[in-house]
């Protein structure tokens, strides 16, 4: 009977001991390798007069940003680059100028750096404010 008691103790004590390891949530912003490198377009049209935004843990759009850049031309195309960033959530935001319609264009989206690698991305920016 002891064996018993002391066999279905070890199995708890050995259960309740063994927790889930949780992976940690990573923590955007800047100190990391990624690079994002970013087209705003209107219409699949490059938009190169375009200040890009960037806000680092969330996939919300915010009221306020922790960065910016002004795009500039790269290889035949406008684009604005964020350099150092570590893996985690961002919003991505522009607003800039379309010549072809004479008119304000805006636009933002999350996006996740998964691994801290170099990224191309086009930015969607429509008619706005």
């Amino acid at each position: 009977m002891n064996r018993a008691i002391i066999f279905v103790l070890s199995i708890l004590v050995t259960i309740t001991a063994c927790k889930k390891r949780q992976e940690p949530t990573p923590v955007a912003g800047k100190g990391g390798n990624a690079t994002l490198n970013i087209t705003p377009q209107h219409h699949g049209k490059n938009i190169d007069s375009c200040m890009i935004y960037i806000k680092y843990n969330t996939s919300d759009m915010p009221s306020s940003y922790d960065d910016s850049v002004k795009c500039v031309p790269q290889s035949g195309k406008p684009v604005g680059t964020f350099t150092g960033l570590k893996a985690g959530n961002y919003y991505i935001y522009g607003k800039g100028w379309d010549p072809n319609i004479s008119q304000k264009v805006i636009g933002g989206k999350p996006y996740t750096i998964t691994t801290e690698q170099s990224y191309d991305l086009n930015l969607a920016v429509t008619e706005g404010d």
